[in-house]
């Protein structure tokens, strides 16, 4: 990565096919983010590689499962680092520095997303439970205690988990994705999504519902070639 701007720290090289650093080994490890983003700005090479092998593992994991691209991850990790830098010394600490460079991976995975293609996505109304008038949950939820681990293998599990994540509506991936893979707060979620702390935690609410309808499919034995793969797409998703 190369940012020339004037006024900006240059980025160092990033390694975006393994996540991992062509530098000598890094003497600011104890070093805080903030200082680190001080001494940045300042000119500090050494603290920009420190900035970047700190962060670049996650960069890349995160853009890879918004883009689901080995190729396109790989230049959402350069580009991200690449704006981190030329925006660093905009950067005034209201946030901590992880929170910020969260929204600007997201930022910058869905707009390379969107550029590249469509996506086919399955609208939650196919595949949620319904809902009364008050908003409570209508349906009847499995209990999984009932039939034990032994019904399914493990792997099995995670293959439905993974492509109901796949398969749900953007909004409700991001979310998902930031709060219960990246185990980021629910108010960290917000921050980085700019959004309400109610706004997030339906969107969460709704795309773990989704998911434990889909693995409760597998575990009945009702499940026909992954989740949602019966349903259809429908025209309208849930509001928020």
């Amino acid at each position: 990565i190369r940012a020339e701007k004037r006024g900006c720290p240059r980025a160092p090289e990033v390694d975006c096919h393994r996540g991992a650093q062509y530098a000598q080994p890094m003497s600011k490890g104890s070093v805080s983010d903030p200082d680190l983003v001080a001494q940045a700005v300042a000119g500090d090479r050494e603290a920009a590689r420190e900035l970047v092998q700190r962060h670049q593992n996650k960069v890349y994991r995160l853009a890879l499962r918004i883009t689901r691209n080995p190729s396109d991850a790989q230049d959402v990790l350069q580009e991200t680092f690449l704006n981190v830098f030329r925006k660093l010394d905009s950067f005034q600490g209201a946030s901590a520095f992880t929170s910020w460079r969260y929204r600007v991976t997201v930022t910058t995975a869905l707009m390379r997303l969107r550029s590249d293609r469509k996506v086919d996505e399955i609208p939650l109304d196919t595949v949620l439970p319904t809902f009364s008038d008050s908003g409570e949950y209508a349906g009847k939820i499995a209990d999984w205690s009932e039939r034990g681990d032994a019904r399914v293998e493990r792997r099995e599990i995670a293959a439905t988990i993974q492509a109901g994540v796949e398969a749900l509506p953007e909004k409700y991936r991001i979310v998902f994705l930031l709060r219960d893979v990246e185990d980021l707060s629910t108010e960290e979620v917000a921050d980085v999504l700019d959004l309400s702390v109610p706004a997030v935690k339906t969107r969460l609410h709704r795309a773990r519902l989704f998911l434990r309808k889909a693995i409760g499919e597998q575990m009945a034995g009702g499940s026909r070639g992954g989740p949602g793969a019966s349903t259809s797409p429908a025209a309208n998703e849930p509001p928020t």
